[in-house]
């Protein structure tokens, strides 16, 4: 992600979105069949859109005695699976099936002639709406099929799947434990105070739309915070970075103030905490080891 700002990107206008709810919390179509134990499994998304309309996960088993199932969200960009292996490992120590979603517009399922990762955040707040919406929708769908096969529901959320994964865990299916990591729950901070943002203006502005004033971004955006929403029933863990200027840490915290949980706060950057704590990997351990009294459920 630091290299971003030193590619050479064509212009993108600014498109405004509406200010509505988001269009993810209704009722799921119903999904047939469950991954396998290992290996990779593909069904079609509870919400396709042209040129990705299949949802993509791979799957590793519980070592030992099963407890659960994880779904892990990968964060924006990730460049190969293999970066959530560790993740992956220490879900599946702690007793749980691993569930890596890949997610809309990224690796195996990015647009024609795209990058991992592109065209998922962009000034065209339409686009970016749609495939948040899908991958709302697509981990509610797994958070589904986990709570039919028994034992815990664990949802992971890494930066942008941590936003994604907020905004799930507030949908009716259970879900026991919620692991956020640097999620950016004020999108609207991230395109005014970080670099990334300030590229989109740029982009927007040198296609000739640029960027909706402050007042009416941050309305517009208003529907991607999951701290507007109630609090999810089960468990919360919410992580972030003292340094990090990526998702910025104001985010998480007031999420972990509106939901009454303590934010755990490590002294790192957004990519340091996400790849190279181990602080926040033992602490994720023991978070994912606590009991839980009895499984948490939302009202529909």
């Amino acid at each position: 992600m630091w290299s971003e700002d030193v590619r050479d990107r064509p212009p993108v206008p600014f498109r405004p979105a509406e200010s509505a709810p988001l269009d993810c919390f209704g009722p799921l179509p119903r999904l047939d069949g469950t991954p396998p134990p290992r290996g990779r499994w593909v069904a079609p998304s509870p919400r396709p859109v042209p040129g990705d309309g299949m949802m993509e996960v791979w799957s590793r088993p519980a070592a030992g005695a099963r407890r659960g199932t994880a779904i892990l969200v990968p964060p924006w960009k990730v460049p190969w699976l293999s970066t959530m292996s560790g993740y992956a490992r220490l879900l599946a120590r702690a007793g749980h099936d691993a569930w890596t979603l890949v997610p809309p517009r990224h690796l195996g399922r990015s647009l024609p002639g795209t990058r991992s990762g592109e065209g998922f955040v962009s000034p065209d707040l339409p686009e970016v709406r749609a495939a948040l919406e899908q991958l709302v929708l697509e981990i509610r769908a797994l958070a589904a099929l986990a709570g039919r096969r028994g034992g815990e529901v664990v949802v992971v959320g890494l930066s942008l799947g941590g936003l994604a994964a907020a905004l799930a865990a507030t949908g009716p299916e259970r879900i026991d434990r919620l692991a956020l990591v640097a999620p950016p729950a004020d999108v609207a901070a991230v395109f005014r105070e970080t670099r990334i943002g300030r590229r989109y203006h740029r982009l927007a502005a040198r296609a000739g739309a640029p960027m909706a004033e402050r007042g009416t971004l941050e309305g517009m955006l208003a529907p991607f915070r999951p701290d507007r929403r109630g609090p999810p029933a089960g468990r919360t863990m919410i992580a972030a970075g003292s340094h990090d200027r990526i998702a910025l840490p104001s985010g998480a915290l007031g999420l972990a103030r509106a939901w009454g949980v303590e934010p755990r706060v490590y002294r790192a950057g957004h990519l340091t905490l996400l790849f190279w704590s181990g602080a926040l990997r033992r602490d994720l351990a023991r978070f994912l080891a606590e009991p839980v009294a009895a499984p948490a459920a939302r009202a529909s």
